[in-house]
């Protein structure tokens, strides 16, 4: 799914070509990922005006003048293209909305776990699937406390801790990976065994690694589809070298997610399945 460094790049720049732009044309695709909440389908749609777009925990809002709202949740595999009106739509486009400036918004979803819902104005909550939106870990209120406070009593394996949306605003798979890889924590260590050093370095390493990430792709300004990855240190890279200590990156399963991390950085502290991979070699 677009994790949060990649909706903050994102949504800024569908703001900025959608706002003020009235919607000429709707052009639905597969209706399984329609979640219509009000009455008339997606045409009441037609003939509003884009207020401005926003962003919801890993979901799009776009507000509109009427008494009607759209939410686009990317899920998985959800892209967004501006295209002319000429282009052919691909197989994969799920929604298109035509504008009154020879703009076209495709919004793709190859696998249709996205999602397309309308809204009665302001009632965002009514989103389906949508969580209670954690903190906002890159403002002043994620302290340290704040960290502990919201891991207290929690039990559950750290990898599934930070994909807790009610938690935190908000990872995915990646970002999750390459949190606890900065923060040298085992993916399977439970929250309950993190030891207060633990939790300082997992702080630091939340707000360094979704800084890093946000101020990354805003410089490398990819096109809107392109889900920016060539930075990541362990994500998708079973089998390639840590480049911080050269063994090689492996995979776990993490109650259902898969989890890519570094056995040497990321130690298990019980010892399940370490392996010095660099004096094996040797």
């Amino acid at each position: 799914m677009p994790e949060r460094p990649d909706l903050e790049y994102v949504v800024p720049r569908l703001n900025e070509a959608l706002a003020g732009r009235r919607i000429t044309a709707v052009h639905p695709g597969d209706p399984v990922v329609q979640r219509l909440l009000v009455a008339g389908g997606l045409d009441v749609l037609v003939g509003r005006t884009i207020l401005t777009v926003t962003r919801r925990s890993n979901v799009v809002n776009v507000h509109l003048d009427s008494e009607v709202d759209l939410v686009l949740a990317p899920m998985l595999a959800g892209r967004f293209a501006l295209k002319e009106p000429r282009h052919r739509r691909t197989k994969d486009t799920v929604l298109a909305l035509d504008l009154d400036n020879n703009t076209t918004l495709w919004f793709r979803d190859k696998v249709r776990m996205g999602r397309v819902v309308t809204l009665p104005k302001g009632q965002w909550e009514k989103t389906p699937g949508l969580p209670k939106v954690g903190i906002d870990v890159l403002s002043d209120a994620f302290t340290l406390d704040a960290l502990r406070t919201l891991a207290k009593k929690r039990r559950e394996q750290v990898k599934l801790f930070l994909l807790d949306k009610a938690a935190f605003d908000s990872f995915g798979n990646a970002y999750a990976d390459e949190t606890l890889h900065a923060a040298g924590i085992h993916p399977k260590t439970r929250v309950n065994e993190l030891s207060d050093d633990d939790m300082q370095r997992l702080h630091s390493a939340i707000i360094r690694v979704l800084t890093h990430a946000r101020d990354h792709i805003e410089a490398a300004k990819p096109p809107l589809d392109t889900k920016l990855r060539d930075f990541l240190k362990v994500r998708n890279r079973k089998g390639e070298l840590c480049p911080v200590c050269e063994t090689p990156i492996r995979t776990a399963g993490v109650r259902g997610y898969d989890a890519f991390f570094c056995p040497q950085c990321q130690p298990d502290k019980k010892g399940r399945g370490f392996v010095d991979w660099r004096n094996a070699r040797r």
